[in-house]
């Protein structure tokens, strides 16, 4: 009988234990992502709620991004050695009870409190999750796999965006409160999803470093990957990054709602559109760095950027805010896409959670650094100089870019796929 070869239409590890990883890693960014993403519709009600400034609602962002920098590390650092799993399932858990702990705070210092432990559990999760990423896919479909990954976060951004309004229209003193006790009971179940289902690196998965060594074996400290220079770059690039998306996702709705006079309900509805764009976003950027360059990638999102943030500070609009909000919802996870591509770049793959842990302490400081600042300049001037702020960080993300276009990537030995 004559057999006729099955035309594919859908990647080989999509209907392996590939793809529960990776679907397992759209969960843990999505229930990370609140803490990212929730805060720019939270916020307005919360400092009405604890009768704060915009500079302290900014430091309670700032705190977290400032503890989550520090956990990002040593979680990077730890997973090479001691396996990434459990780590991310009692991060992911952490994280949830911060956010109810957020959600029942009664007063500004215990919020200040929650924050800090939303930071610990946030980096306990994000960083070892897109690490062991880059350890199941091989090079050439790392962009696609932390792109994809990225979708969870973009999650989070739209049901945000669905949720806080309705549960603050419902209870303008409490609906906020509401927000965070439900995002919190979300990331509660994740964690246990990823207890259950994560695994380390596939058996038969054989990684190499860039110059063609074989990998070290589990236990080893990953000190390569804070030797190497092109690291450092890219976490300069995230930096940048963590500036200026940290000030968008934490004033976005203050100065539409506050300094615009735009209703919360539609400040929501342009999260959601952010949200949107974001879903497919990720998966865009990351296929751009696979098969241009992570380099080009970078320079394209910082520019689309700083174009929104030049609408947002000089040309303040409801269509400039439409064509910023597009904007930027089309690049919001692409350096946090293009990070995660890299970290396996580079080094040996195994080291790739600690390197990915690397650009995210730089992510962090930027986005511990804005907020405090920003909200400083909007009390102290106007808001429209928060987002000129930013546009300083997008200038310096394309300068970055540059040199990095200049020393692309070196060519990875092909990886067999845990489906082969």
């Amino acid at each position: 009988m004559r057999r006729f070869k099955q035309l594919r239409f859908t990647p080989d590890w999509l209907f392996t234990y590939t793809g529960v990883i990776l679907l397992t890693g759209i969960l843990v960014n999505w229930g990370s992502g609140f803490t990212q993403f929730a805060h720019s519709l939270t916020l307005p009600s919360m400092e009405i709620d604890l009768d704060i400034s915009h500079t302290k609602a900014g430091f309670v962002i700032t705190l977290a991004a400032m503890v989550r920098m520090g956990s990002t590390l040593v979680s990077g650092t730890l997973a090479p050695r001691y396996g990434s799993r459990f780590i991310i399932a009692v991060g992911t858990m952490g994280a949830g009870g911060a956010m109810i702990f957020l959600g029942s705070a009664q007063t500004y210092a215990l919020v200040l409190l929650a924050s800090a432990f939303m930071g610990v559990g946030t980096g306990m999760a994000l960083t070892p999750m897109m690490g062991l990423l880059a350890r199941w896919f091989s090079s050439a479909d790392r962009g696609l796999a932390a792109g994809l990954a990225a979708t969870g976060g973009s999650l989070a951004f739209i049901f945000a965006g669905v949720v806080v309004p309705w549960l603050v229209g419902r209870d303008a003193d409490e609906g906020w409160r509401h927000a965070w006790m439900t995002f919190g009971t979300l990331c509660l179940v994740i964690g246990a999803v990823a207890l259950v289902f994560l695994r380390e690196r596939p058996r038969d998965a054989v990684g190499t470093s860039p110059e063609g060594r074989q990998p070290a074996a589990r236990g080893a400290w990953p000190v390569a990957a804070y030797k190497n220079r092109m690291i450092w770059l890219v976490t300069f690039l995230a930096f940048a990054s963590g500036w200026s998306q940290n000030i968008f996702t934490s004033f976005f709705g203050v100065y539409l709602s506050q300094e615009n006079g735009i209703s919360l309900t539609t400040v929501g509805q342009l999260v959601i559109l952010i949200g949107l764009l974001s879903v497919t976003s990720g998966v865009v950027w990351g296929r751009m760095s696979d098969q241009v360059s992570r380099g080009q990638a970078f320079f394209y999102s910082f520019m689309l950027q700083g174009i929104a943030f030049i609408l947002m500070a000089a040309l303040p609009s409801m269509g400039s805010f439409i064509i910023a909000a597009v904007l930027l919802g089309f690049t919001l996870r692409a350096a946090y896409t293009i990070c995660a591509a890299c970290s396996g770049d580079y080094v040996a793959v195994q080291f790739s959670a600690a390197a990915f842990g690397l650009m995210s302490v730089g992510a962090g400081l930027g986005s511990a650094i804005s907020p405090t600042i920003g909200g400083a300049i909007a009390d102290n001037f106007a808001m429209n100089w928060t987002f000129a702020f930013a546009l300083v960080s997008s200038i310096a993300g394309m300068t970055g870019s540059l040199v990095l276009i200049k020393n692309p990537r070196t060519p990875l030995a092909l990886q067999p796929s845990p489906a082969d």
